[in-house]
């Protein structure tokens, strides 16, 4: 009796700590990432302000070409304001419709059940599996009750192992705070 709650408690250990160290590695790994992007994101602005003194440079060499234009560009930017005045306008001027603020709201509260409801369907499917496999060593015949035993712990410490793995890993690894 002990022996079989010894390995039981084992299981449990054990998939604990598989699903620590599977959080930890996990969050190595998104650490180097981060410190790629950093990287690549410095090279990125480098580039960027490269290109935007080459950008000023050619526009300062245009810009007294197009002064020369601007009179009659002038005309023609009061003509397309005119007639975009004269738009029809469909969404109010203080944001979007109704109907959309409520299908966001309602993608909020799906985003919001996701992981309660998967939470929950991994704890009602372990359920099933052990009944399901109970169900299935006692159907059984020819085994002996020593055999029925065995098997009926073997499969109980196999399902406490992925079960803890798989909470311990799913709620060790919480999406980053945005800043």
């Amino acid at each position: 009796m002990f022996e079989w709650l010894s390995d039981a408690l084992m299981a449990v250990v054990g998939g604990g700590a598989t699903g620590i160290l599977g959080s930890a590695v996990q969050s190595l790994f998104q650490y180097k990432t981060k410190g790629l992007e950093i990287q690549q994101e410095k090279y990125r602005l480098d580039h960027d302000a490269n290109m935007v003194k080459l950008e000023s440079e050619a526009n300062l060499s245009i810009a007294s070409q197009e002064a020369a234009a601007q009179s009659d560009n002038n005309a023609f930017v009061m003509q397309t304001a005119s007639y975009g005045h004269d738009k029809r306008q469909y969404m109010p001027d203080t944001g979007a419709p109704t109907w959309v603020i409520g299908a966001l709201g309602i993608v909020d509260v799906i985003r919001g059940i996701v992981r309660p409801a998967l939470t929950l369907y991994v704890a009602v499917a372990i359920t099933i599996i052990l009944v399901e496999a109970n169900a299935l060593i006692s159907k059984v015949d020819g085994l002996d009750v020593e055999l029925r035993l065995s098997a009926a712990q073997e499969i109980w410490r196999m399902v406490a192992y992925i079960a803890t793995t798989i909470f311990f890993w799913w709620f060790g690894q919480r999406p980053q705070k945005k800043n």
